[in-house]
């Protein structure tokens, strides 16, 4: 589907709008909205504005992890209608009219309607890539997260009307075509959860069961282990390897242990289930000498973190590093190979922190606990052909992942490309009616740029 253009335009006279139809008019924010402050609604539901969904109920949600205050009397009343705004990620697109009642934090902007424009229409408006360029335009701080939307410079800002019957059309064809794109992200989003977890359950089968289904098995004497091969032994990691060690961190407030530093230095933050090349960091010999906790990995030894949110991360070192205190590098071989071991405690991380991880709100394993833990094994031969395997079916379900996640950030791009050509009329829908013949809502995008 190919949508034509209007057959004329003006110049906007706005930088960051550019030519917009003839016959489309503008008018400042402060006409169409009153910015206000309604406080004491702490009984109303918790709203959060979103950049990919504007303003949504946040329990709706399970990944916003900012904590409510504990008195919520400052927050402020949103009604059905009202412009809400984060102020300090307007630039982002945090931005909506809100299509719930509910109460938002004393950060936010709100903003009651004194106008008789099509909500929808100017929901769609204000968080297309073009209005988000102008809040970014209009905002100022010395740190790009800290950059703040000033209510004088926004109550400024242009607001693009089309007629009204026009608004309505604009907002119920992006309605429309946003809800099948939407339609298909979700499914791409869900295969890839589904290729995860198929990619979890591979490993976990063969570093438990092996690769021989006919072998004969045992009971493993761990409840949630199961059985395992007849043959296969069970190690303790500080039986397994000869060193297990963890690091420090030199403090920065001292000049020189950093600077011009040739020793990689690894934080958790780098433990990302790969192969540890570089770091962002490294630390001198200098430092090396005073702390003595500082020691040097070599290539193939593998860390696990130990603490916080990073808690169960794992890496292998491809090149000789020392790290921080969080990290616990398991190092020279004896009876496991490091890559079998990797693959084991990735397999079972989530098992491993629910039954072993202390502490509340920041949990952790300890090194006592990663050196004491039993992990059954064949011998290193049979050990490297499980590798081996593991390697390559990782390999293709990475891909299948990185294909599919490719496919949801082409429709996401679509998606804002479609929502900006329409609230700006750089594509005329007057005349755009839904069919069932309508063609598949990637394509419709593809060609509406």
């Amino acid at each position: 589907m190919s949508f034509p253009a209007y057959p004329a335009y003006k110049d906007s006279g706005v930088d960051w709008l550019g030519e917009i139809p003839e016959g489309w008019s503008i008018k400042p924010l402060w006409a169409l909205f009153r910015r206000h402050k309604l406080t004491g609604f702490p009984d109303e539901q918790l709203l959060s504005v979103y950049r990919d969904y504007g303003v949504i109920p946040k329990a709706s949600r399970d990944d916003n992890f900012n904590k409510p205050s504990d008195d919520l009397g400052a927050y402020q009343l949103v009604k059905v209608g009202d412009l809400a705004i984060n102020k300090m990620k307007a630039w982002q697109g945090s931005v909506g009219i809100s299509s719930h009642n509910g109460i938002v934090s004393p950060a936010y902007h709100v903003y009651a309607p004194s106008h008789s424009e099509a909500p929808q229409y100017l929901h769609h408006l204000f968080r297309c890539n073009e209005y988000i360029a102008g809040y970014l335009a209009n905002s100022k701080g010395i740190r790009v997260n800290q950059w703040d939307l000033e209510p004088q410079q926004h109550s400024r800002m242009s607001v693009l009307l089309p007629s009204f019957q026009e608004q309505t059309q604009i907002a119920r064809f992006l309605d429309h075509e946003t809800t099948r794109i939407d339609a298909l992200i979700e499914k791409q989003q869900r295969l890839i959860e589904l290729l995860k977890e198929k990619r979890q359950a591979v490993i976990s089968h063969a570093v438990t069961k092996g690769l021989d289904p006919t072998v004969p098995m045992k009971d493993s004497g761990v409840e949630w282990l199961g059985e395992v091969p007849a043959h296969w032994e069970a190690w303790k990691l500080n039986h397994a390897f000869g060193g297990i060690g963890s690091g420090t961190t030199p403090p920065s407030a001292e000049h020189g242990w950093y600077d011009g530093g040739t020793i990689p230095w690894i934080t958790t933050s780098e433990l990302r289930e790969s192969i540890i090349t570089t770091t962002k960091k490294s630390v001198t010999l200098e430092a090396l000498g005073k702390f003595s906790a500082l020691q040097i990995h070599p290539p193939g030894s593998l860390a696990i973190a130990m603490y916080g949110a990073t808690i169960g991360r794992l890496g292998m070192l491809g090149i000789s590093a020392t790290t921080n205190q969080a990290c616990c590098v398991l190092s020279n071989p004896r009876s496991l190979e490091p890559k079998f071991t990797f693959y084991w405690l990735h397999g079972f991380r989530e098992v491993i922190i629910s039954l072993y991880a202390t502490g509340g709100g920041q949990p952790n394993i300890s090194q006592d606990t990663v050196a004491n833990l039993k992990i059954p094994a064949p011998d290193i031969e049979e050990q490297q052909v499980i590798s081996d395997f593991l390697d390559q079916k990782t390999i293709e379900h990475d891909s299948l992942v990185k294909e599919a996640e490719r496919v949801v950030g082409f429709l996401q791009e679509r998606r804002s490309a479609l929502i900006s050509a329409a609230v700006t009329g750089k594509i005329d829908v007057r005349n755009w009616q839904p069919t069932a013949s309508t063609q598949a809502p990637e394509l419709a995008v593809a060609e509406a740029d």
